[in-house]
């Protein structure tokens, strides 16, 4: 019995000595950081209404903007839920608009040549789906289908950095985070100044979900001026993420807005 006694208690020792030493990235997200943080949504908003006047109509392409609005409107209200202060913006609105607020989020449906490369040196978190952005943000190189694309027919991705607060809690390997199989899933090859928190299935080397620490080296030595994270987020797959999927962006954007380590 004392000999039981005595391994109980080294045990609890131990454990005690490990988390002591538990590095701070292996903390959970602050679930209340978004909580008066303001965000500019930044989306198309003028592609829909186009369609929808012009002659003759094409109800099928309609139907895939009001489906890809819909997503963006979505994703605006889970943001609301977290306790974000919510603005819509363009892809021609001033980035001098960011300069009020305290997150920045790009959606995929933007049109990436008019946004270009106007968001890369705000000194706020950012956020984007849009990996045609991911060079001009300064997040990876600039050669598209090398250095960022999107992959077709996926729903899985592989977590291989689950003790980091974005992965959510979740354990590393495979994911399920879409519900519907044909979805796409944009990617990028982040530098080597990132945290790579999940790749697509079966690609190693393309990264589903990145971010960079402020003054982390980002491509090419440019430092990131505030938290970066790519999402692997389509036109249309915000409402086909599954549980897993919400809980991975709940982390992202709780993460993006923390105050670094």
């Amino acid at each position: 019995m004392q000999t039981q006694r005595l391994a109980l208690q080294i045990s609890a020792i131990l454990a005690t000595l490990i988390m002591s030493f538990q590095p701070a990235w292996a903390a959970a997200v602050n679930p209340n950081a978004a909580r008066g943080k303001k965000v500019i949504y930044v989306y198309n908003q003028t592609k829909l209404e186009k369609a929808r006047t012009a002659e003759p109509t094409d109800p099928k392409r309609i139907a895939q903007l009001e489906s890809w609005r819909k997503n963006d409107e979505d994703a605006m209200q889970f943001l609301r839920s977290l306790g974000f202060t919510v603005t819509g913006a363009n892809e021609l609105t001033a980035v001098d608009a960011a300069k009020t607020q305290d997150f920045v989020i790009i959606s995929e449906t933007v049109d990436a040549v008019d946004v270009g490369t106007k968001y890369r040196n705000v000194t706020i978190p950012l956020l984007t789906f849009e990996n045609d952005l991911l060079g001009e943000l300064g997040m990876t190189a600039l050669k598209n289908g090398r250095d960022y694309g999107t992959e077709d027919e996926q729903r899985f991705i592989w977590l291989v950095n689950a003790p980091h607060p974005l992965a959510a809690g979740l354990a590393a390997g495979i994911q399920n985070v879409l519900t519907d199989e044909h979805c796409k899933m944009n990617w990028g090859k982040p530098g080597l100044g990132a945290v790579t928190i999940a790749t697509v299935r079966g690609e190693p080397d393309k990264a589903a979900i990145f971010a960079y620490e402020k003054g982390a080296t980002m491509n090419g030595e440019f430092l990131a001026p505030a938290r970066r994270v790519s999402f692997f987020l389509w036109q249309d797959t915000f409402d086909q993420m599954r549980p897993e999927g919400q809980a991975l962006f709940k982390a992202a954007v709780l993460w993006a807005v923390s105050p670094p380590e």
